[in-house]
């Protein structure tokens, strides 16, 4: 009984810690955002100058796909995120919007689908939190 009891608790521990690190890896999945990442803060000290330059960047980089107002309604694209919806705001803090820029999408068939770009080696750090930037006054509800 008593092995039996214990077999139990090992199952019930297990289905707790696999539901878990499902739902994590379920919030970004084909991302790689790193321990700490979603905690990341943007280190940018004039965010009004980076989100001038961020906004010059996404209208070159981003916004084929993501639309020009990040709705995800761009012309080279059928599936892209709108970065202003509520859901997307609550779950890509800083740090997971800088990872998702800087590491891209990549989805796995028979060969290797770059579904979004990596802008690592395409883009400084510097100019990815400066499009961060920008995202967040895409996010700001018009008042």
């Amino acid at each position: 009984m008593r092995q039996a009891g214990g077999q139990l608790v090992g199952v019930l521990l297990l289905t707790v810690c696999g539901g878990l690190v499902a739902t994590i890896s379920a919030q970004y999945p084909g991302f790689l955002i790193p321990e700490g990442g979603r905690t990341e803060k943007s280190p940018v000290t004039s965010p009004a100058d980076a989100a001038r330059r961020g906004k010059a960047l996404f209208l070159s980089h981003c916004a084929r796909c993501h639309g020009p107002e990040g709705k995800g309604n761009g012309p080279d694209s059928d599936h892209a995120a709108d970065l202003t919806d509520d859901l997307r705001i609550e779950l890509n803090t800083e740090g997971v919007l800088f990872y998702k820029v800087w590491n891209g999408h990549a989805i796995q068939l028979r060969t290797q689908v770059d579904d979004m770009p990596a802008f690592q080696g395409k883009l400084t750090r510097d100019q990815v939190w400066d499009i961060v930037e920008h995202l967040k006054v895409l996010r700001t509800p018009v008042k």
